[in-house]
């Protein structure tokens, strides 16, 4: 039987903070409990904020915390359902203090006082990782490009991180060594109930099953649908999505998987988004919308 209101996925990129969120929502709702996942680009972000040039200063804090503290209020106004949040804890506030070079120490006060806010969700915390940072590091590279990794050194190179670091994508290498060890040590010190997954081998059955078991559920199969295939539009967003057995192309132009939710209810691969076919020509979004405003909840298209 499960007993937490709260899951928390944390790991480098690319360790599969994502997709694992989206499993574990659609395998706790197939055991009929309520769920909310809070993607990392949700929108609005109940916890994350982000202030202006990454300034980090007490009001950061300030602000930072009194989501949190709003947040689990809320949560804790609605039992009956249970939130899993990626990317929130740890990742975010580790680029945060890491590229304003802030003592190790206020990271991890900080964090603490997270975890202290959320106590009474009884949270519990799922961290990816492949062993080898190297590898970790080197796959993020094969995945996403070197130009990437250049990219985001780029956006934040005037940071005090930078100063003394590699330029281009070995300067992000090393920010990504550095987070590892930051995350690591996050993790040992994290008051909850926790687990920490090594991903090397890909082994994600394994890894899934695990992650059920530590639940106390089961995995369920998938139930029995079939989206209807066609073009839709909405006319007056002028956004547009081809779906084609259970494949999709959004309206940003990106392939993704189609998973059965009911007979006519399809969550959309790696988004909190959810496509409910109503009648054979029109689909409704539902689920929980990202920064990407096709995804924004009761947004309409009809068939071509």
């Amino acid at each position: 039987m499960i007993d937490t209101k709260l899951i928390i996925l944390e790991g480098l990129p690319a360790t599969g903070k994502t997709t694992t969120s989206q499993f574990l929502q659609i395998q706790l709702e197939r055991n009929g409990h309520t769920v909310e996942w809070v993607h990392e680009v949700a929108d609005p972000h109940p916890t994350i904020f982000i202030p202006d040039r990454l300034a980090l200063d007490e009001r950061y804090k300030k602000i930072a915390l009194e989501k949190w503290a709003d947040f689990a209020e809320k949560a804790l106004g609605n039992l009956e359902e249970i939130h899993i949040v990626d990317s929130a804890v740890f990742q975010c506030h580790i680029f945060l203090f890491l590229l304003n070079s802030a003592p190790p120490s206020d990271l991890q006060n900080f964090v603490r006082e997270i975890f202290n806010i959320i106590a009474p969700l009884k949270p519990c915390l799922f961290y990816l990782y492949r062993g080898d940072t190297e590898a970790s590091i080197n796959f993020l590279e094969r995945d996403r490009g070197t130009q990437d990794l250049t990219k985001l050194w780029e956006r934040d190179r005037a940071l005090p991180y930078y100063r003394d670091k590699p330029e281009g994508a070995e300067g992000f290498k090393q920010f990504l060594r550095d987070y590892a060890a930051m995350a690591q040590g996050l993790f040992d010190t994290a008051a909850c109930k926790k687990a920490a997954l090594e991903i090397v081998h890909e082994d994600w059955t394994h890894c899934k099953n695990e992650m059920l078991s530590f639940l106390g559920i089961e995995g369920m199969p998938e139930p029995e649908g079939r989206p209807v295939d066609g073009v839709y539009r909405n006319e007056t967003l002028q956004f547009e999505m081809a779906v084609d057995g259970f494949t999709m192309v959004d309206p940003v132009g990106n392939t993704r998987g189609l998973i059965p939710k009911s007979k006519n209810e399809f969550y959309v691969e790696r988004l909190p988004t959810v496509l409910r076919f109503e009648r054979p020509g029109r689909v409704v979004i539902a689920g929980s919308p990202i920064c990407e405003e096709w995804t924004a909840t009761g947004t309409i298209f009809e068939k071509s």
